[in-house]
C-alpha cells in the first residue's frame, strides 16, 4: 500500500496531533552543542521536558546520523514515541550530511519503533542551497526508499517482516505549504520510479524476460495519455536493421531477441532529443565462457540499466520535460547452446563496424553497440547517456557503492555528474584515457570485444567507438552499484535502482 504523505502547519503541533487519528512517531534532528529551540523547544515543552531529560540522563550525543528513541508517557494525544536524530554541528552540515541523517532516521522508525504514522518538522533546518521544497523532496523520496520491500514470492510470512509506512505528515510554516506540497510530489516520484526499478531487477529473469520488458515499456506507453509511443521489433525487424551484436548473442537463446524503442515528445511538440540507452540481458550465463556458479547466482540484475531507463520513461508524463527523449533497449538473455556465439567469430555491427569475439561472457557491448547506434542513427539523438552493468573492473576501482562515469563531453559529464550528486546518488568521472583506446584493436575484425587493460576503461572507449561526431555522450558502468546482497543505507538487499534519480533530475532541468 503506498504511502500518504501530507503537508500541515507547524504552527501547533499539540491540535495537530490530537487530531490525528493515530498515534504517531515524532521526527526531530538535533544539533550538536546547541540547546533545544525552535520546534524541538516546542515539542519538549509539549512532553514536559521528557525529550530534554532523555538527553541528559542517557548523554545522548547528536553526532551526524546518530538516534536515540523517547518513549513517550502517552499523555499527549497523538504522539507514541520521539526519535532523535543528530545533525552534528550546524555550521558542517551538508546535504549529503542531511541525507545520511535523514536515513538513520527512517532506519529508527522502521527497525526500532516499527513506524506505520510519521510526523517530521521541516524547520529548524537552515542550510545553504537547500530550499523547503528540495528539504521536502529529500524527506518524501527517501520514505519511499527506506519503505520498500523486495517483490518476494514467500508463502509465509517472514519473522523478520519489516513493518511499513502508512503516512507520513510533513510540518511546515504556514507560507512554505505550497512549496512544500511541490516537493512531496516530486519526492514521491522520483522514489516510486526508483522502486519500479527494484521490482524489475529482482523479478526471475524466467519471468522478466526479454518479452515481459517490452509488455511493460508498453504499458508505459499506453499509461502517458499520448506523451510516449513505443515500438516493439522481434527478431525479423532486428535482422533487416543488420544489429549483428544483438542477434550474435541471442544465438544460444530458445527465445527471440526484443528491440525496444520508446519515444517520449513534450506537450510542446518535438525539441532536440536526449537518447536514454539501457543494456537488456535477461540472464548471463556467460555464454561459452560460462560463469561459476558464484558468478552466476544474481545474473538476473543484468538488465538493471534496461530498467532504470523504463523507469525513467514511466516518469516523464508527471514530471513533463520541455524536451524530447528516446529510449532504446536491446533486450535478450545470454546462454549456453550448440549455437551459442563463440570465440573466434566475426561480428558485424549495424554501424558497420566488425568485431572480433574474443570473450563470451562480454556479451552487454555487443548489444550496446547495436543500441547506440540506432538511437543516433534512427532516434536523432544528440545527447546520449547509457546505463549497463557492463564490467567487475569498475568495482576494483571504486567499490560497490560509487557509479563509475565515462563521457567524450567534459561539459555534458559534469553537468550530468552534478544532477547525480543533487539526487543523493554517489558517482565519480572516471578518465577516458586515449592511448587506451588501441587497446580494443581487433587481429580479425575493426575490433575486439575483450580489448586488454582496465576493463571498465576498454568497455567505455569501446562503446565509445560507436558515438558519432559531435553526440555528447556518458556511460555508467552499473555493475558494482545495481544489486546488493545486503543493504547501504538507503539501496536494499536486491535491485538498486541506480541511475533512476539521476537521469530524471538531469531531465528536470528542461521541465
Amino acid at each position: 500500500m503506498a504511502i500518504q504523505f501530507s503537508v500541515k502547519s507547524s504552527s501547533n503541533l499539540a491540535k495537530m496531533l490530537a487530531r490525528h487519528p493515530e498515534r504517531a512517531n515524532l521526527i526531530l534532528g538535533v544539533f550538536s552543542g546547541e540547546k533545544f529551540t525552535g520546534f524541538c523547544q516546542d515539542a519538549d515543552e509539549l512532553t514536559n521536558g521528557t525529550i530534554s531529560r532523555r538527553v541528559e540522563l542517557g548523554g545522548f550525543e547528536p553526532k551526524l546520523k546518530k538516534t536515540l528513541v523517547v518513549d513517550s508517557d502517552l499523555s499527549v494525544d497523538g504522539l507514541d514515541r520521539v526519535i532523535l536524530v543528530g545533525l552534528g554541528a550546524r555550521s558542517r552540515l551538508t546535504l549529503s550530511g542531511l541525507r545520511r541523517a535523514i536515513t538513520a532516521a527512517f532506519e529508527a522508525a522502521r527497525d526500532v519503533c516499527s513506524s506505520e504514522h510519521l510526523i517530521f518538522p521541516l524547520i529548524d533546518v537552515d542550510l545553504r542551497g537547500l530550499t523547503i521544497e528540495q528539504f521536502a523532496e529529500v524527506v518524501t523520496q527517501y520514505a519511499c526508499l527506506m519503505d520498500y520491500e523486495m517483490n518476494h514470492q514467500k508463502s509465509r510470512e517472514p519473522d523478520d517482516a519489516p513493518s511499513h509506512l502508512k503516512s507520513v505528515i510533513l510540518l511546515a510554516p504556514d507560507w512554505a505549504l505550497p512549496a512544500v506540497r511541490r516537493g512531496i510530489r516530486r519526492g514521491q516520484l522520483l522514489g516510486d520510479a526508483t522502486n519500479r526499478a527494484r521490482d524489475m531487477v529482482n523479478e526471475p529473469s524466467e519471468t522478466m524476460n526479454p518479452e515481459r520488458l517490452a509488455e511493460i515499456a508498453r504499458e508505459i506507453a499506453a499509461n502517458s495519455n499520448g506523451l510516449i509511443t513505443c515500438k516493439v521489433m522481434g527478431l525479423k525487424e532486428i535482422t533487416k536493421l543488420g544489429m549483428g551484436g544483438v542477434l550474435a548473442v541471442n544465438a544460444g537463446s530458445v527465445d527471440d531477441p526484443v528491440f525496444i524503442d520508446m519515444t517520449y515528445t513534450p506537450p510542446s511538440g518535438p525539441t532536440e532529443v536526449i537518447g536514454l540507452v539501457g543494456k537488456g540481458i535477461t540472464f548471463d550465463s556467460g555464454g561459452l565462457g560460462i560463469k561459476d556458479g558464484e558468478g552466476m547466482k544474481d545474473m538476473k540484475m543484468d538488465m538493471a540499466g534496461a530498467a532504470a531507463v523504463l523507469s525513467v520513461m514511466s516518469a516523464l508524463p508527471t514530471l513533463k520535460p520541455k524536451v524530447s527523449v528516446r529510449a532504446v533497449v536491446a533486450a535478450t538473455d545470454n546462454l549456453v547452446a550448440a549455437r551459442a556465439f563463440r570465440p573466434g567469430m566475426v561480428v558485424k555491427t549495424m554501424s558497420g563496424l566488425t568485431v572480433e569475439i574474443d570473450h563470451t561472457d562480454a556479451e552487454g557491448r555487443m548489444t550496446l553497440c547495436d543500441a547506440l547506434h540506432y538511437i543516433q542513427e534512427k532516434g536523432g539523438a544528440t545527447k546520449v547517456i547509457d546505463l549497463a552493468t557492463l564490467t567487475g573492473a569498475v568495482e576494483d576501482a571504486l567499490g560497490n557503492v560509487v557509479t563509475g562515469v565515462f563521457g567524450n563531453d567534459s561539459k555534458f559529464t559534469r553537468n550530468f555528474l552534478q544532477c547525480a550528486a543533487h539526487a543523493g546518488e554517489e558517482m565519480w568521472e572516471m578518465p577516458l584515457t586515449e592511448s587506451y583506446r588501441e587497446n580494443n584493436k581487433g587481429r580479425m575484425a575493426d575490433l575486439t570485444n575483450d580489448g586488454s587493460g582496465p576493463g571498465h576503461t576498454a568497455a567505455a572507449w569501446f562503446l565509445c567507438e560507436f558515438i558519432k561526431e559531435g553526440v555528447s555522450w556518458c556511460h555508467l558502468d552499473i555493475a558494482a552499484t545495481a544489486f546488493r546482497n545486503e543493504s547501504i543505507g538507503v539501496d536494499p538487499a536486491g535491485g538498486t535502482g541506480v541511475g533512476v534519480r539521476s537521469l530524471l533530475e538531469f531531465l528536470a532541468q528542461y521541465a
